[in-house]
């Protein structure tokens, strides 16, 4: 990991970032003390094909008796309202 002073930060800040953007990670330092790091942020896709989609959303499945529980505390619906 790199370290820059803060004066290199200001001075340069979009060629850092570049830096950053291209994978590496620059430790910010104030009077030769580490006080931040830059590092590049997860990019995350903006389309998912359905079959990874199911994959990941599996892991985040309620608790399979949690239906059961709620019609038990609260038999009573709304489906029969007109909307």
């Amino acid at each position: 990991m790199t370290e820059v002073a803060s004066r290199e930060l200001r001075s340069n800040t979009r060629g850092l970032l570049d830096r950053v953007a291209s994978g590496e990670e620059i430790t910010i330092a104030v009077d030769g003390i580490a006080v931040a790091t830059l590092q590049p942020i997860e990019q995350r896709p903006t389309w998912m094909n359905s079959a990874d989609f199911i994959r990941k959303l599996a892991r985040y499945q309620a608790d399979p008796g949690l239906t059961a529980e709620l019609r038990a505390l609260s038999p009573d619906t709304t489906d029969d309202l007109a909307w």
